[in-house]
């Protein structure tokens, strides 16, 4: 959470050198390149499993491509805040699909954990809420958003699936193959429609701000996240994602921009959710036990 929190600041100076698509892809490619680095340093290993090697490629293009593209472009037709409440609704998604496709139970504390937490991320950025001109781009915004964080609830059950049905998964191997296919797409999609020759390649600032979202906010975000789900289910790894914009806060806070009181508060609401749904987490454990 702390690498996915200070994404917010990085992705909004690298958005005015880039379109979308571009800064999405250049976030992706030097993530899988240190990765594939990371694998061979580490004598990690690759699926060979055709099942995981499945459940990778279909993965990889919803936590890769459609999250990274869906934050870019959200942001973009609908403002920060909008794109940043609406991407956290991926850990109520998460429940959702949960029961549908695995039959997975939810406990009432875990529910109204997320509740609380979301209720938190809407108080922080209530104030961004609406910021942009145009409804139809508005509106279009937030169905990316809804989707992208629709994508990323998939592709984490699927994760968390594939590291339940194989206890020897590498889980670095498997997080390498699902951003080799989720930057190739990336990679397509921007030499189609993202006004490559608009990017301003030689900004320090663009360099500088796709160096941090590339190796802290996507490849070792990802990794510890991926790691995290072979111990604990996707609903309460989800739930934690409220963090996100609480770490962004206190980045803001140390570059001088103090938050007000809604935002303190709509923080202090985002901790506690967090903490009720790992609370929620521990009494189904002990309920099955």
């Amino acid at each position: 959470m702390f690498f996915w929190g200070t994404a917010f600041r990085a992705t909004a100076i690298g958005a005015g050198h880039a379109s979308p698509t571009v800064f999405s892809a250049l976030r992706a490619l030097p993530a899988t390149l240190a990765l594939l680095l990371a694998v061979a340093a580490s004598g990690a290993r690759l699926p060979s499993d055709r099942r995981m090697l499945i459940l990778g490629a279909i993965s990889g293009p919803l936590v890769v491509s459609l999250t990274f593209e869906g934050i870019a472009v959200a942001t973009k037709l609908a403002g920060a805040g909008n794109a940043a409440v609406l991407i956290n609704t991926a850990p109520f998604f998460a429940v959702v699909f949960a029961s549908a496709i695995f039959a997975q139970r939810t406990s009432r504390t875990t529910l109204g954990g997320l509740v609380i937490g979301f209720a938190g991320v809407v108080v922080m950025v209530s104030s961004q809420l609406g910021a942009t001109s145009s409804v139809g781009q508005t509106a279009l915004g937030m169905f990316i958003a809804l989707a992208a964080a629709a994508g990323f609830a998939v592709g984490a059950l699927i994760t968390g699936h594939a590291a339940a049905r194989d206890p020897r998964l590498d889980m670095l191997g498997f997080t390498t193959l699902q951003y080799i296919v989720g930057s190739l797409l990336l990679i397509a999609l921007a030499a189609i429609f993202g006004d490559v020759g608009g990017t301003d390649w030689s900004s320090p600032a663009l360099l500088g701000s796709v160096a941090w979202v590339a190796l802290g906010s996507s490849a070792a975000a990802s990794v510890c996240f991926n790691l995290a789900l072979r111990r604990i289910p996707a609903t309460r790894a989800t739930g934690w994602q409220f963090l996100a914009p609480v770490v962004a806060v206190v980045v803001e806070a140390a570059r001088g921009n103090a938050p007000g009181l809604a935002t303190v508060i709509g923080m202090a609401l985002a901790i506690a959710g967090v903490a009720i749904v790992s609370l929620g987490g521990v009494e189904l454990a002990a309920s099955e036990r």
